[in-house]
């Protein structure tokens, strides 16, 4: 064989890894993309699909979402409207969390659980998940728009989020797994969130001091309460907007 044959079999041997790498790529992308942001996957890809997350204690923002009245719509509409509408808002909820560098961990009924700064570490945990909430409820005049022009009802969601450290890994068996989250923390965002109204956003203080400036709250707005198992009470706080973009109404 020739220098040039051999040039010839080395580009094409190269062209075969690359597609082969390509392929291998595009099928993580398929797999894990409606479950992993966009950075998270890059992390997958970048380390062969070694990516550690199993097993630590972290600083993160636990961000639960509720659909007001969503038992009784479950009740009145069909199964194939309400779970349309149902998965149509979800949809538009992903979309602005993934944006925001955050990742839904779990569905509970129309209900969305996520967490910022894992598997991934963000120091501005607070801040995306705080800007991300902002955005879901003004994204819900759109929601409410094309529920309209599809016979469905109006609908509102509450939010609540909490910053603290909580223990993340790999929870399951081996026919079974999935990447969650447990700890006092976890419990309290979801208390918090059994605070709002539809409409609202609550957040406690230690999400506020973490999440900056942009912030806005309303003075008003604040609040103490007792969660349930929680020990004292802590004061909440009602965001109404994020830099420029103000909650409506």
């Amino acid at each position: 064989m020739n220098d040039a044959d051999r040039i010839r079999e080395l580009e094409e041997e190269n062209r075969s890894l690359k597609a082969a790498l390509e392929q291998r790529n595009q099928l993580v992308r398929e797999t894990f993309g409606k479950y992993l942001t966009e950075e998270v996957l890059e992390e997958v890809i970048k380390k062969k699909g070694e990516v550690r997350i199993g097993g630590e204690r972290r600083r993160v923002t636990i961000l639960f979402t509720d659909l007001r009245r969503s038992t009784e719509l479950s009740e009145e509409m069909s199964p194939k409207g309400f779970l349309h509408m149902l998965n149509h808002f979800l949809k538009e909820m992903v979309d602005i969390i993934n944006a925001w560098r955050g990742n839904v961990l779990d569905y509970v009924g129309d209900a969305i659980v996520a967490v910022y700064g894992a598997p991934k570490t963000n120091p501005d945990s607070a801040m995306n998940a705080v800007a991300s909430a902002v955005a879901m409820q003004c994204r819900m005049e759109a929601v409410n728009a094309w529920n309209r022009d599809h016979g469905y009802p109006e609908i509102a969601m509450g939010i609540g989020i909490h910053t603290g450290d909580a223990l993340l890994g790999n929870i399951g068996s081996d026919i079974r797994t999935k990447y969650d989250m447990i700890g006092r923390n976890v419990n309290l965002a979801s208390r918090i969130e059994g605070f709002t109204e539809g409409g609202q956003i609550l957040v406690s203080s230690e999400t506020l001091a973490a999440a900056g400036d942009l912030v806005k709250t309303d003075p008003a707005g604040e609040m103490l309460v007792r969660p349930k198992g929680i020990k004292g009470e802590i004061p909440l706080h009602r965001v109404i907007g994020f830099g420029r973009r103000n909650i409506p109404g």
